[in-house]
């Protein structure tokens, strides 16, 4: 610990009190941040909708047409899947566990994507 000589104990606590503001504003910038980021966040639906099109081409018109609660949730827990995945991929030294548990995910949610659509009546799709 540096010793402070030469400042009073009312500097010291003022510094103090100074710092732990700045401290909070900081935290306060990153949390605004966060929701501001949150608020104009990606459509994770529209971003697994297209990633299930180029992975099943023969399933496109029938992925893009489905708009239904079910296959909706499932397509944002894909796209949301799908994404982190790929971060992790990008990152220098990802967790080999956790970057298979990410791959075997998402091929769970391809699988009951695909399964989904084959059980849904054509008049479920718009």
């Amino acid at each position: 610990m540096m010793a402070l000589t030469g400042y009073s104990c009312s500097d010291i606590h003022e510094a103090g009190k100074v710092a732990r503001q700045l401290a909070n504003e900081v935290v306060f910038e990153e949390t605004a941040f966060s929701l501001a980021f949150r608020e104009c966040k990606m459509d994770f639906q529209k971003v697994g909708r297209a990633r299930m099109m180029m992975r099943l081409p023969r399933h496109r018109k029938q992925i893009a047409d489905a708009n239904f609660v079910a296959i909706t949730d499932l397509l944002e827990a894909y796209g949301k899947a799908a994404m982190t995945h790929d971060e992790l991929r990008e990152q220098a030294g990802p967790a080999p566990a956790l970057l298979k548990e990410y791959e075997d995910l998402c091929q769970k949610l391809e699988d009951d994507i695909l399964r989904m659509l084959s059980a849904v009546s054509p008049r479920m799709i718009r």
